[in-house]
């Protein structure tokens, strides 16, 4: 039986509350235009509008008209207005994701060997390039896109488009569906040692070094959401 399009908004609602509560939309971040994002999610433009008009009753987005317009995720503390919310998210996602999270660790750990394999001269110096501004980060919204951008060389640098795309694929699935790779200040540290690590390999072409590498760092995803379960349950109980 089809949803209807309150229940399917609902649903993009609650997960969009959970992908903020995770780190996959950072405080002050834009999100994806709304075409973008609508094709993105699979779903209708009218969907996605309802859907962020909930988000945005609750405060945790706004709409900011003018040339710099969009949808904002705003300053507002999630875990003080709908911590139930990415609790019971995550509480029944999670379980039914661990040998997904497990596949998408080993498909990275595959494509990580490829691009030590394979790799050019061309290919080294931009995924340096890309190490070095990730580097230099000065907000998690940053790092975010130049983490994609990165792991998007590597990928290149296997050469596999079929790896790419499961890659691709498997990211969406694992983040609820939106594709954005939760990221927290406190993670940051880690993934900059995974990368400046996982670089050195690739570079060296040590495959069976850099696919355990890539494999170990990709839990990063899974420990991040398992993280902002346990706040979500704190909040939760505390009411704070």
């Amino acid at each position: 039986m089809e949803l209807g399009k309150p229940a399917v908004s609902g649903e993009i609602a609650r997960r969009l509350i959970t992908a903020i509560s995770v780190g996959a939309y950072s405080p002050g971040e834009r999100l994806p235009a709304e075409r973008e994002f609508a094709q993105r999610l699979g779903i209708a433009r009218d969907t996605l509008r309802q859907a962020l008009h909930e988000v945005a009753a609750l405060g945790l987005v706004e709409v900011r008209r003018g040339r710099a317009g969009g949808t904002y995720v705003t300053m507002l503390d999630w875990a003080t207005i709908a911590p139930e919310v990415a609790k019971h998210t995550l509480e029944n996602e999670l379980p039914a994701m661990r040998q997904l999270f497990d596949f998408r660790c080993l498909i990275e750990g595959t494509i990580a060997r490829a691009a030590a394999q394979r790799r050019t001269a061309r290919d080294l110096t931009k995924i340096n390039r890309l190490l070095a501004e990730f580097r230099a980060s000065d907000s998690m919204i940053t790092a975010r896109t130049l983490d994609r951008r990165l792991h998007g060389a590597i990928a290149a640098a296997a050469r596999n488009e079929h790896l790419t795309d499961l890659s691709a694929r498997l990211t969406a699935r694992v983040t609820l569906g939106f594709g954005a790779e939760p990221y927290e200040q406190g993670f940051f540290d880690r993934a900059l040692g995974d990368h400046v690590r996982l670089v050195e390999l690739i570079s060296a072409g040590d495959a069976d070094a850099a696919d355990r590498c890539a494999t170990e760092h990709f839990r990063i995803t899974l420990e991040t959401m398992q993280a902002a379960l346990r706040r979500a349950v704190r909040a939760s109980s505390t009411g704070s």
